[in-house]
């Protein structure tokens, strides 16, 4: 994540800190330091000339593009804001167009993914194949169903593929399928999937996202659960288990009632547009939680589906 020296003097003064400390104490400074968190000017000076078109990415990443339309299929590497292409493909083959809704109806799901190792497969597939997590959270939540959903090659028998016989995968040329490999091996590597319109990421939606993820992170923290609740897409939402928003928020509001003290940290923190055919703002967001009570500990990564209303304050719709 950025750095935390430059947190303490980016927006909040380095004297100003040094009299709340005087004043209150080192705990007021972490309180000052964490509003700040919650401000979206704050995020847009720590990005400054960051590009986040594909997102925000904590450390080095790869991100797969393909868009269904133009049948183009791009690698793009992302360090510290600096955006490159590594790789291209005109003419992938992908499913039939739409998103993926169930098992069998041949679509490539529109959406985004993490890439899986390389593997071999049936010679259907050519030299090798690598799996994407299709389907994640929000699809299951959606009820979408199926799986399976590969990058791979071109049979080695020489049969030619079409968007049927794809099954819903993309299939690059095997040539190009060996380079696809040189440049993902060893790397973190994301798959977003787009129909028509190219999908990027706004730099200033990504502040906005920032500053209410530590909005809600407050909320949380103090157990205002008005505050947290409204993060929360009330119509759209489902947890992990498909319950809705009413049966959460009631769950929520018997936990925040115990008014226990809470430690919660957030690190690794990674912002992606998600790809959908609503043209809604979307994002994934994913980052490692460390939240500690007297009475229940959790350590471990931590992902929300989330799209912007028409203000532009982020409403989670799927929580894992």
């Amino acid at each position: 994540m950025i750095a935390v020296v430059l947190i303490f003097v980016s927006s909040v003064n380095a004297v100003d800190l040094v009299k709340i400390y005087l004043n209150d104490g080192l705990n007021a400074v972490g309180v000052a330091i964490e509003k700040e968190l919650t401000s979206k000017d704050f995020w847009l000076k720590e990005l400054g000339e960051q590009n986040v078109s594909l997102g925000y990415y904590d450390q080095e990443s790869y991100i797969v593009v393909t868009n269904k339309t133009s049948k183009i299929l791009r690698i793009y590497s992302y360090n510290d804001g600096v955006i490159k292409k590594e790789f291209e493909q005109k003419d992938v083959i992908t499913g039939l167009m739409g998103d993926k809704e169930k098992e069998g109806d041949l679509k490539t799901p529109i959406g985004f993914y993490e890439l899986g190792t390389k593997f071999k497969a049936d010679q259907y597939y050519g030299p090798f194949a690598f799996a994407t997590s299709y389907p994640n959270l929000l699809d299951k939540v959606q009820g979408k169903t199926g799986g399976g959903i590969w990058i791979h090659g071109y049979p080695l028998d020489g049969t030619r593929l079409d968007e049927f016989k794809t099954r819903g995968c993309i299939a690059l040329l095997n040539d190009k399928l060996e380079l696809f490999a040189k440049v993902v091996e060893g790397k973190k590597v994301y798959v977003l999937t787009e129909e028509k319109n190219e999908v990027l990421a706004k730099k200033d939606e990504v502040a906005s996202l920032f500053a209410d993820l530590f909005a809600w992170k407050q909320a949380w923290t103090i157990s205002d659960v008005n505050a947290y609740l409204s993060f929360y897409d009330e119509k759209g939402f489902r947890r992990f288990d498909k319950s809705d928003f009413s049966q959460f928020a009631s769950m929520k509001k018997t936990i925040f009632s115990r008014k226990e003290q809470k430690s919660i940290k957030f690190s690794n923190i990674i912002i992606s547009p998600y790809p959908n055919l609503d043209d809604e703002r979307m994002y994934r967001i994913s980052f490692y939680e460390d939240y500690y009570t007297k009475n229940y500990q959790f350590k471990g990564n931590k992902i929300l589906y989330v799209k912007l209303d028409n203000r532009g304050k982020m409403k989670i719709i799927a929580e894992q």
